[in-house]
């Protein structure tokens, strides 16, 4: 069958550093070359730009350093003007492509501005973390990049990815709801062959953990792949008789030959099973979706919403208490003064499934909002309720993040891909709201939105424990605990994972029911919080401190 090349931004050298980065690339500017086609691979030695002002690395004036850019690759970082500009500046200066390092996290997708269709070089973006760590041998003049496709560079090159290996249909469900309806994964990935000879013996294993623990090791049976082909390898499925955790899974591609290009031979997954439904990957420290990348529809448009869709045969089991999302600014501007509004929609259309959906009768049902008091762009947030949201059966629900500001953009997933299991389903993944119209972008990506969910039923040995949820968590400084419906004195003590005391405090609980407390004394690592109320009622939850 006919396959995609295999495009890359990776590092040849310094050998401390070689391999693959996570990258976005600007295929869509007009004149940039289709990276897709081996012939516009580029490779050299990268440098940053000068533009002869304070911030030289920003690249919005013309360059001053031409000499040094000329047969290069220049970098430059994310911030004040165009990233077409950024790259026309570039490209006059006689660099051969463009390395823009963002300034606020993962890639996001390029525009090209008023100049991207001037521009007729490869460019591509890296992430804030990846720039840091090349930062010094950058200005060594040590560091030398390949940015294109590499299919038949290498005699042995095998490639899976999130495009090709078999993912759940969730990220984050109940424990509960997964066994109601006998959840499970189909496993299995296909693998391309991007090397420049034929490969046979090729399998495919995945291993899963729960909770660390080994429970699926499967390898698939061995076939062939002739060069620029691909082939399907089936695993059996994972099921489990009872879900319960946090799940970790990864596929890994072998060969009887050592892969030239290895650093795609894995691709991973996870899944939990505790109190959140969600789309997007979950954090194995926080337990809470991540956002990947912060996108919008429309620039300066009026208002943006992104949801997740959420059905279920046993819903009316569970209530709603609040969402997790994240937010940035465009530029890197601060978040603070910025406000995020938690909804629930009933999606009230009757449709089968997601290619006969319409969007006429959209209903809201529930609202919370979240004001943000500091600059906390890009951390992921926790917006409760105003109340509890009891769910009913086989309802569809939609749960939102909405802004109001032109310029404030929504938490996404991007390592994940649900279109194959959107089209074998038939069954929506989001949606979201540009200005008033509800729609969707031309593919499955899915919002980093996790909803909440909590048993309608308390039982009798947990009438006395509260549910909070603080954020933010992971935090530095400052956690914020949530205490609505709350009122009177408490007392709140923290512990070290070692059972030490580490701060204790008596607390009444204010008119806006947050309790905001100060983390500056505490070093790095994962505490404790015990919540102790005067009406009896205590809550305990474990926050991870990263300065």
């Amino acid at each position: 069958m006919a396959v995609q090349a295999q495009i890359t931004t990776y590092v040849l050298q310094p050998a401390s550093l070689e391999g693959a980065l996570e990258f976005t690339w600007a295929d869509n500017w007009g004149a940039t070359p289709d990276l897709n086609d081996p012939a516009n691979t580029i490779q050299g030695f990268a440098a940053f730009v000068n533009d002869g002002t304070a911030a030289d690395s920003l690249g919005c004036n013309t360059l001053v350093n031409n000499a040094e850019l000329a047969g290069k690759i220049a970098v430059v970082y994310r911030g004040t003007c165009e990233f077409g500009l950024k790259a026309l500046n570039a490209q006059t200066a006689g660099a051969i492509g463009v390395v823009i390092i963002n300034n606020q996290g993962t890639p996001i997708a390029m525009g090209g501005g008023a100049n991207g269709a001037n521009v007729t070089i490869p460019v591509v973006m890296i992430s804030t973390d990846a720039g840091a760590t090349l930062y010094n041998e950058l200005l060594a003049g040590n560091v030398e990049m390949l940015i294109g496709s590499v299919q038949g560079v290498y005699e042995f090159n095998l490639h899976t990815s999130s495009k090709l290996a078999s993912i759940p249909q969730y990220s984050a469900m109940p424990g509960p709801l997964a066994n109601a309806i006998n959840f499970s994964v189909d496993m299995g990935s296909w693998i391309k062959n991007f090397g420049s000879a034929d490969q046979s013996d090729v399998t495919v294993n995945c291993v899963v953990t729960q909770n660390g623990t080994e429970v699926y090791n499967n390898t698939s049976d061995a076939g062939s792949i002739l060069s620029g082909d691909s082939a399907f390898f089936a695993l059996p499925a994972f099921t489990q008789s009872t879900w319960s955790g946090y799940y970790e899974a990864t596929y890994t591609v072998s060969s009887p030959n050592a892969d030239n290009f290895p650093s795609d031979d894995t691709f991973g997954f996870n899944f939990y099973a505790g109190d959140v439904f969600a789309y997007g990957r979950i954090d194995a420290t926080t337990l809470q979706p991540r956002a990947e990348q912060h996108v919008r529809a429309t620039l300066d448009a009026p208002s943006f919403m992104a949801c997740s869709y959420f059905s279920h045969p046993n819903a009316s089991g569970y209530k709603v208490e609040g969402i997790y999302t994240s937010a940035s600014k465009s530029g890197g501007a601060s978040m603070d003064g910025e406000v995020l509004e938690a909804r629930i929609y009933e999606w009230a259309d009757v449709f089968t499934g997601w290619n006969d959906a319409t969007t006429t009768n959209i209903v809201l049902l529930q609202l919370g909002e979240y004001f943000y008091e500091e600059d906390l762009g890009g951390q992921v947030v926790y917006i409760p309720f105003t109340e509890t949201f009891q769910m009913e059966d086989n309802k569809k629900y939609l749960f939102c993040s909405f802004s109001p500001s032109t310029d404030v953009f929504l938490g996404f997933g991007e390592s994940l891909d649900y279109n194959r299991i959107q089209t074998q389903l038939d069954q929506p993944i989001y949606l979201m709201n540009d200005n008033g119209t509800w729609g969707s972008f031309n593919d499955a990506t899915h919002t980093t939105i996790g909803a909440k969910m909590v048993p309608a039923d308390v039982s009798v040995n947990d009438a006395d424990r509260v549910e909070l949820t603080p954020y933010p968590n992971p935090t530095a400084n400052v956690l914020r605990i949530p205490l609505t419906g709350m009122s009177g004195a408490a007392s709140l003590s923290v512990f070290d994972l070692t059972g030490a005391l580490v701060m204790t405090n008596k607390v009444a609980i204010g008119g806006d029911h947050t309790l905001t407390v100060d983390l500056q004394s505490l070093a790095n690592g994962t505490y404790i919080f015990r919540m102790e109320f005067e009406n009896g009622k205590r809550s305990d939850f474990r926050v991870v401190v990263t300065k």
